[in-house]
């Protein structure tokens, strides 16, 4: 028998695929393992690292997945979802947009709206197509566009501008490889929105060079403005058939432990979608997406009360950071983040980030997470308690004082 040592030895960076070279490991998740390791050593932390509500999800929504499980609703689910949560996602898309969709034709329901994306940009860009993602953003943009082979081109906002896109800055980075525009509004990390006015200019650049939209309106719900939700590019006229709308439940409804989220497009774009989905995660869970179809369809006023108790929390942070000197913050007008500028204390985010959370315990995230426009800047998630918000802003005075000494 032939001994081993005449084969080559196995080395697993080589095994490797080079798009890998392109992403890094989650920034965020670093801050949320790091938080944990410290609260297991006994520190209390001021939890302002993750985006997710600290509310639970509302009985109506658990009590009708329950129920379903206990009926029986076991097994596979249609590929693109089960039908009354495809037409009640087409109906809340209606209602939030203006515009008609026939859900059980033109809805994927995900398993989270990050699937959503990774699936979207499978079935739409071409290995070398350009992808026009903001700066700073949720990571997840950039690096899925370049895991399925397409060339993220990050388009810098800044503070003054409350971190929307400008048109004009988009459309100077189009070349003939573009195919592809992100929208995130209301956005993560800043909770930035695009005006209905930056949103028809973005729309002529689309028409104009025949690019495909992709719409983030996971907080969509959750903004301070006038009118129940944030302006939607779907809305404007001859959008609706070349933009793909990301949404889910994990921020309006705290269902983010569920992992569910669709998309919405047109049929050609959705049947498209739903072609790759068939060979990534098949269906969601039959009978959570019961409970999904009673979030979407039930009495609503859960989401007006967490939207109320957020706009509360939004109002003690922008407060207090405010008063803290040194400090300056654009107002975000949804999501549940604010994004200060901390460059005149003279270091990185990462070292500030790194500062507050081993000395003084609040967990903020660097914003060069985000992307190299976040550098300068901490991103601050008030999905925690009112009462821990109150707390927080005012170790954080007292922190940032004694930094600067």
């Amino acid at each position: 028998m032939e001994s081993n040592d005449a084969f080559p030895a196995f080395k697993p960076a080589e095994a490797m695929a080079a798009r890998l070279q392109q992403v890094p490991f989650s920034g965020i998740r670093k801050v949320f393992d790091m938080v944990k390791e410290l609260e297991g050593k006994g520190r209390e932390v001021i939890h302002w690292q993750i985006g997710r509500p600290d509310f639970d999800t509302p009985a109506h929504i658990k009590e009708a997945a329950a129920a379903a499980l206990q009926r029986g609703e076991v097994h596979y689910a249609p590929n693109l979802g089960i039908p009354s949560l495809r037409k009640a996602i087409g109906e809340r898309t209606r209602i939030d947009t203006g515009i008609g969709v026939d859900g059980e034709n033109q809805a994927v329901v995900m398993a989270g709206a990050n699937e959503g994306i990774l699936v979207s940009m499978m079935a739409l860009i071409n290995p070398g197509d350009e992808v026009l993602v903001p700066n700073p953003n949720w990571h997840h943009y950039k690096s899925i566009a370049s895991l399925v082979g397409g060339v993220p081109v990050e388009v810098a906002t800044r503070e003054e501008d409350g971190f929307a896109l400008d048109p004009e800055e988009v459309e100077r980075r189009i070349t003939s490889r573009t195919r592809m525009l992100c929208i995130t509004s209301p956005g993560n990390p800043t909770g930035g929105v695009q005006s209905k006015e930056s949103l028809e200019a973005l729309a002529r650049i689309a028409k104009k060079h025949n690019l495909v939209v992709l719409s983030d309106e996971i907080y969509a719900r959750i903004w301070y403005g006038q009118g129940p939700v944030a302006p939607s590019i779907y809305s404007i006229p001859g959008m609706a058939e070349r933009t793909v709308i990301i949404n889910g439940f994990s921020k309006t409804y705290a269902m983010d432990g569920w992992r569910l989220g669709w998309t919405v497009a047109s049929e050609e774009l959705t049947r498209a979608i739903l072609k790759v989905r068939q060979y990534t995660t098949v269906c969601v869970n039959t009978f959570i997406q019961h409970g999904a179809t009673a979030a979407l369809t039930g009495d609503q006023a859960c989401v007006a009360r967490m939207v109320g108790e957020f706009g509360e929390r939004r109002r003690i942070m922008l407060d207090g950071l405010r008063a803290i000197p040194g400090l300056t913050v654009a107002e975000p007008m949804g999501a549940f983040y604010l994004f200060p500028n901390i460059r005149s204390f003279g270091k990185t985010s990462a070292e500030v980030a790194d500062y507050l959370l081993a000395e003084h315990g609040i967990a903020a995230v660097a914003g060069s997470v985000f992307g190299d426009a976040g550098e300068g800047f901490l991103r601050l998630a008030y999905s925690c308690s009112t009462k821990e918000c109150a707390k927080g802003v005012a170790k954080l005075k007292l922190a940032l004082a004694a930094f600067k000494k």
